[in-house]
């Protein structure tokens, strides 16, 4: 018995410590393990993680949410021994892309939360292998496309949630492997319209639409009826537009509000032809309701016709293999309506015009028929270039002409006209030298008066021969009164020497009266010149009355004979006109 007790004793001590193995986590403290609901669980949110964690193989439930996976490649968990998983929350890890055999070895998971990630597009084999998948979360994720056969067989999928996924496309089969699907959440998306099809699953009994932007015409008619009759839920789906429909609810829309209006176009919009041509164009028009369509030349409609002239014929075409599920449904309503000419005449070119009406409008397309005008052919001549020769040749004739009377009236010019030049420092001294020197004003009057040198100071002071030029003077004298003014050749300064000379006048009754009113002389003058001269400064003088007076130095010896002026009355003004 003891032996017995003994060897249950150890088997129990050995289970309970391999047993608890897997609650340390295999020793990584970024994660805490624990039982949960039943399950084995481990938990390592926000973790820091950037890889999945080698944890003990019977670990049930692991939450790594808010780590940076990035990705997941081919056999992520088999590589780890993390086959037994039954839920697996991936939810915010980052992930960009995961390889279609990442969860293949994941036999009996029946969770998987992938949302709030990066990714762009799932492969279509992506899920294979967790056949037993129950629920599968996508939220989130920017997928915009969902391709015909999304997803594997899964058998055993009820739950799929797409919302907020930037979806703006849903092909009509992409569901089609999911026939046991209960709910579909995919509202909050960029959804306008889905085919009838889409959600054609015998199973189920939920379906979310809303805050998707809904375009309620044509093309979601039979969608909108058949979400109506489905009785899937009881939320309010809004319409997002046409203008006229812009935020009704589904429930209160009924068939025949969901409708497209025409739409037409012709390519090319000019066609240019030749007279006596066949040509062809057409106009392509679709609309639901099916839309009448009509050609017009001139505001008056075209129909199949056979004149004198040409033929015009109208043909229609519907549009061939029109594929429900890969196609727009707009298309199912298209056609061609072509028209077809002949016999081109001047009197077809212009505008056509292709109208397409129906009961919820009208559209119109243009088509220009263009025909150029005729041209007369002319046979080209030789040009005749005499003209320009005579008018080149006359202009240059008168250019040369121009040219040689300019250097004859330039040469003329140049001989009448004397050079200019300068003097040098010997011709201006020669110059100053040649001036005579005022015998009544000293050197500085002279410079200061006139604004040159009267003098040059070169010239010795000692010479006895040198002499000054004696000046002569005039002295006009009368009665009071206006005179006459004095000539030109005294206006100062004048271009003559040391020329005074004194004149006395005696009255008369003429145009001008006397300006002294008798004889008089003026008094003589001090002698200011600089150099020695055997001369008084006076010089000859000659009366109003006929009489003349010398003074003269050298008569009477060397000595100076100083004549007393004739008296008289003096009148009130003696004027002076020196010429220097």
């Amino acid at each position: 018995m003891i032996r017995a007790w003994s060897g249950y004793l150890t088997f129990f001590l050995v289970f309970v410590q391999i047993g608890s193995d897997w609650l340390s986590c295999n020793h990584m403290t970024e994660c805490t393990c624990k039982w949960a609901s039943g399950k084995k669980t481990a938990s390592c949110v926000s973790a820091g993680l950037k890889q999945l964690p080698k944890l003990a193989s019977d670990i049930q439930v692991l939450n790594l949410h808010g780590n940076l996976l990035m990705t997941l490649e081919e056999d992520a968990f088999t590589n780890i021994e993390l086959l037994n998983l039954q839920r697996l929350n991936l939810s915010s890890t980052s992930l960009q892309s995961l390889h279609a055999n990442a969860f293949r070895d994941l036999r009996i998971l029946i969770e998987l939360d992938l949302s709030q990630n990066q990714l762009l597009q799932l492969s279509p084999n992506t899920f294979k292998g967790a056949e037993r998948l129950r629920v599968l979360i996508l939220n989130g994720n920017p997928l915009s496309v969902l391709v015909a056969e999304q997803f594997p067989p899964l058998k055993s999928l009820r739950k799929l949630e797409v919302s907020r996924c930037k979806l703006r496309s849903v092909h009509p089969f992409a569901f089609v492997n999911l026939q046991s699907l209960e709910t579909v959440n995919i509202h909050q998306n960029l959804l306008t319209y889905l085919h009838q099809d889409t959600f054609n699953l015998p199973l189920l009994k939920t379906l979310t639409l809303s805050d998707n932007p809904w375009y309620c015409d044509c093309r979601l008619r039979e969608f909108h009826d058949w979400f109506l009759n489905s009785n899937l839920g009881n939320e309010e789906v809004i319409c997002r537009g046409p203008e006229k429909l812009e935020e009704m609810s589904w429930r209160f829309l009924k068939r025949d509000d969901f409708v497209c209006p025409p739409y037409a176009s012709s390519s090319p919009t000019v066609i240019r032809t030749e007279t006596g041509a066949e040509i062809s164009f057409g106009c392509f028009v679709r609309g639901d309701p099916k839309p009448t369509v009509t050609w017009s030349f001139h505001h008056i409609e075209i129909n199949n016709s056979t004149d004198k002239q040409s033929d015009i014929i109208i043909n229609k075409y519907q549009l061939d293999n029109f594929d429900e599920y890969n196609d727009d449904f707009l298309n199912k309503s298209a056609q061609w309506v072509n028209l077809t000419i002949t016999n081109v005449t001047s009197d077809l070119s212009g505008e056509w015009k292709c109208s397409a009406k129906s009961p919820v409008g009208e559209a119109n397309a243009y088509l220009t028929l263009f025909l150029p005008k005729a041209r007369t052919a002319t046979a080209r001549v030789a040009p005749d270039y005499s003209a320009f020769f005579l008018i080149g040749g006359s202009l240059l004739a008168m250019t040369t002409a121009g040219f040689i009377t300019t250097c004859i009236c330039w040469k003329t010019k140049r001989r009448r006209v004397p050079p200019s030049r300068s003097f040098t420092d010997q011709e201006k001294k020669l110059l100053d030298t040649s001036l005579a020197v005022s015998c009544d004003r000293t050197s500085g009057d002279l410079g200061s008066s006139y604004g040159f040198e009267m003098l040059d100071r070169s010239i010795s002071m000692e010479s006895d021969d040198a002499r000054c030029l004696e000046p002569v003077q005039i002295t006009i004298e009368g009665p009071p009164g206006s005179f006459p003014p004095p000539p030109a050749e005294f206006a100062l300064p004048a271009p003559y020497g040391n020329i005074f000379i004194s004149v006395q006048v005696s009255g008369h009754n003429d145009e001008y009266p006397d300006l002294l009113g008798g004889g008089a002389t003026l008094p003589r003058r001090s002698r200011t010149c600089f150099l020695k001269s055997a001369y008084d400064n006076m010089g000859p003088r000659i009366t109003a009355a006929g009489s003349s007076t010398w003074s003269l130095p050298g008569a009477n010896g060397d000595k100076n004979i100083d004549k007393e002026p004739i008296s008289g009355p003096l009148s009130t003004f003696s004027t002076e006109f020196t010429a220097l």
